[in-house]
């Protein structure tokens, strides 16, 4: 009889984080309000929450849309590096730009996101 081999369990590979980004134009990159947030994941993408001790919902949490020269992610420490600051998950958060719901703010055709995967209607254009 052949001897039984035991095989481990497959370890899943991580799916790297969803960074939502857009491409500012002389028509449409100077925002001028601003926000502050708690960095956070949702969904595995970027996020924004009000606050870091509640519940995230739809009703407080951003999904975070950086311009795509503004902002770079370092995967293995997980750090926003953004205006030339680090972040990571959990940090506060300031920043310039514009709020957004989807599907009706007419700057959605900018943003490359999959919004069904993401599970958010609202965003922080920023950067």
């Amino acid at each position: 009889m052949p001897e039984m081999i035991v095989v481990s369990e497959p370890i899943p590979a991580k799916t790297p984080l969803q960074i939502a980004t857009w491409s500012p134009t002389k028509y449409n990159g100077r925002f001028t309000a601003m926000t502050a947030g708690y960095l956070t994941v949702i969904n595995n993408y970027l996020a924004l929450t009000r606050d870091n001790e509640e519940v995230m919902t739809q009703d407080n949490t951003l999904l975070l849309v950086l311009a795509n020269t503004s902002f770079s992610w370092d995967a293995d420490k997980e750090i926003l590096l953004f205006e030339g600051k680090s972040y990571k998950i959990g940090d506060e958060l300031y920043l310039g730009g514009a709020a957004f719901t989807y599907p009706n703010a007419n700057i959605t055709d900018q943003i490359k996101v999959n919004w069904i995967d993401c599970g958010l209607n609202k965003g922080w254009l920023g950067g």
